[in-house]
């Protein structure tokens, strides 16, 4: 199944990571998907670390998936 889709589907999903892990490390900024239970607000490493790595995961799937350009 390698279409173009898929592809730029992966890229998507590459960029959308990439900044929750940008956002996860700003801080004063409400993070949802975390154990503070207090405000929310303070930076995570291991949250921020996680979505990168989904990043990378992201790229290396778009690159399995990218269609050769051979005729």
């Amino acid at each position: 199944m390698r279409t173009w889709s898929t592809f730029y589907l992966a890229l998507v999903l590459a960029l959308v990571f990439a900044f929750l892990g940008f956002l996860y490390l700003m801080p004063s900024i409400y993070h949802p998907f975390t154990a503070d239970t207090i405000s929310h607000t303070t930076p995570h490493l291991k949250a921020a670390a996680a979505f990168w790595l989904l990043t990378v995961l992201a790229i290396v799937l778009g690159r399995i998936v990218r269609p050769s350009n051979r005729s």
